[in-house]
């Protein structure tokens, strides 16, 4: 009887020992599950926070080009004076805005007091020759002329009347008024006009400085008509069309952004490298302050 019990006490042991190693076994399996299903769960988190890989076919089409903001030949001129001499007078300063035709300095020039002289004397000889053409008229009219004297009469009436028309068109380019100077108001100052309106640039004179015709008194540009001469490159041709617009931004300020639209290509490569200047007119100009050379980036999808 006891040996029995003995038996059936080593069968509990036995039964309790299985019971635990498989109550392990199961808890052991369920981490690992849990531990699974985390990992998946994280794997699926860190996907939709990823980047969505690019789409290749959208970035080969992009271009990109840089260049400067740049003037049309006719908005930016050196203001030079028509004839030699002293500066006198300064009408403006740098940064100033000028118009077209307005006087910006004056120059003194002994010299052409001598072409007023000779145009006041042209003027009295065509006055005389018209004195004297009248009166041939008039005797030929009434039998009495000669017609040869009515010729000479003529013929001197042109040449001073031509002297006068060509003395006073060099006044008028040297920028003195040739009524005046009938009136005999002679000047010894040439007026300095702005060929164009825009902003004064660097001004290169001072009071009393000698100037001559080949001297840039100043600077002037006319920044409304700025543009974007940009650089694209030879593989990049086939991808740019006039009227595309471009994205531009400046490339030492990449917040100042704007848009302009491609209307003209060269058809020749640049000095030095594979590539043609594209030329891009601004559509809306910015609040910031634009100005010519300034280097800006253009992206062209």
């Amino acid at each position: 009887m006891k040996k029995v019990s003995k038996y059936i006490v080593m069968l509990f042991v036995v039964a309790a020992l299985a019971s635990c190693g498989s109550g392990k076994k199961d808890n052991m399996n369920d981490k690992s599950k849990t531990e699974a299903s985390d990992k998946e769960e994280a794997d699926d988190e860190e996907s939709a926070d990823a980047d969505p890989a690019p789409d290749l076919s959208k970035t080969n089409n992009i271009v990109r080009m840089t260049g400067k903001l740049g003037l049309d030949p006719q908005n930016r001129a050196d203001i030079s004076p028509i004839a030699g001499g002293v500066v006198r007078r300064i009408l403006t300063r740098e940064g100033y805005r000028v118009g077209r035709g307005q006087v910006v300095a004056y120059i003194e020039n002994t010299e052409i007091v001598a072409l007023q002289r000779q145009y006041i004397a042209s003027v009295s000889e065509r006055s005389a020759a018209r004195l004297e053409l009248n009166r041939q008229q008039t005797l030929t009219s009434q039998g009495a002329g000669v017609q040869k004297t009515l010729q000479q009469a003529e013929a001197s009436y042109a040449i001073a009347n031509a002297s006068v028309l060509g003395i006073g068109r060099q006044l008028k380019q040297l920028g003195v008024n040739p009524s005046s100077v009938s009136l005999g108001r002679i000047t010894t100052l040439i007026p300095v006009r702005s060929p164009i309106s825009g902003i004064v640039g660097k001004i290169n004179i001072s009071m009393g400085s000698y100037v001559d015709m080949t001297t840039s008194l100043m600077t002037v540009v006319n920044n409304v008509n700025l543009h974007c001469d940009m650089k694209a490159f030879e593989k990049d041709l086939p991808k740019v069309r006039i009227g595309q617009v471009v994205n531009v931004s400046l490339t030492n300020n990449p917040m100042v952004k704007f848009r302009a639209r491609i209307y003209d290509i060269n058809s020749t490569f640049d000095d030095g490298s594979k590539s043609v200047t594209v030329h891009a007119k601004i559509i809306k100009q910015p609040a910031s302050k634009l100005l010519p050379d300034m280097f800006v980036t253009g992206v062209v999808e």
